[in-house]
């Protein structure tokens, strides 16, 4: 594999398991020094920093709420402490916490899904972005989701609006921040075989999605790393304020 990352730095937010893990594989096979953030699973988050370290590229682990500014702002004072710069962010972080139908949603839930979704999304580009624009170089990939485009009505309407709030984050951050050489696009993922729909989906749900997929099946960590993998590399450096489904058709 081309080492198109080479010596790039790259933090991922919610990088122990999913689409984070698969993403924090891909950039460091490719050559970047990558940046591990987790908030609870620690023991997974520190063997996807062994699994980085076995590539020969540098890890560092950190755990951090990305929906509050001092965790942030410390996670990116400790990757500049370490590395010296700041290549690329991928927000990555991000849950329903629970599935719940609009008039039941309380408003504690609803603080609770903006602050991991959408609110540590500017967060932490907020902080990145402070460094890219010194660097004059820089590059956000924001993880979206087609319910940002369906709504997701009757089961998670309140982490679809968050997901469609960054949507619209990316475009603005995409023409405010391109006179410095900075790209930020988003990747909104379908249905995806990560622990996400363990805990948030039944086998009964799963199926009937997948029934109205053209593809006809689940799609992986894996190809969403793959073209969170290409956003970060040059050869994507005409692309900016996108939001990329890759949902199988669905």
């Amino acid at each position: 594999m081309e080492k198109n990352l080479l010596n790039k730095v790259s933090i991922i937010t919610g990088a122990s398991t999913g689409i984070g893990r698969a993403t924090a594989l891909a950039l460091a096979k490719r050559g970047s020094h990558v940046v591990i953030n987790f908030l609870k699973s620690k023991k997974e988050a520190l063997d996807v920093g062994e699994k980085v370290e076995s590539l020969g590229i540098k890890s560092l682990v950190i755990q951090g709420d990305v929906g509050i500014e001092r965790d942030v702002k410390d996670m990116v004072k400790e990757t500049i402490e370490e590395f010296g710069r700041i290549d690329i962010l991928v927000n990555n972080a991000g849950s329903p916490i629970q599935r719940s139908k609009f008039l039941d949603c309380k408003e504690e839930l609803w603080d609770q899904v903006m602050s991991v979704n959408l609110k540590g999304t500017f967060l932490c580009s907020k902080e990145v972005l402070k460094i890219m624009v010194k660097q004059k170089s820089g590059k956000i990939i924001n993880i979206s989701s087609i319910a940002s485009f369906h709504g997701s009505a009757g089961e998670s309407v309140h982490y679809a609006a968050a997901k469609g709030g960054v949507n619209s984050l990316t475009i603005g951050l995409a023409k405010e921040f391109a006179p410095y050489g900075i790209t930020v696009n988003a990747i909104a993922p379908g249905l995806i075989d990560t622990p996400f729909h363990d805990k948030f989906s039944t086998p009964e749900r799963l199926e009937r999605i997948i029934s109205k997929i053209p593809l006809k099946r689940i799609g992986t960590p894996g190809e969403i790393a793959e073209v969170v993998a290409f956003l970060a590399s040059d050869g994507a450096n005409y692309i900016t304020g996108e939001i990329i489904r890759v949902s199988g058709g669905r």
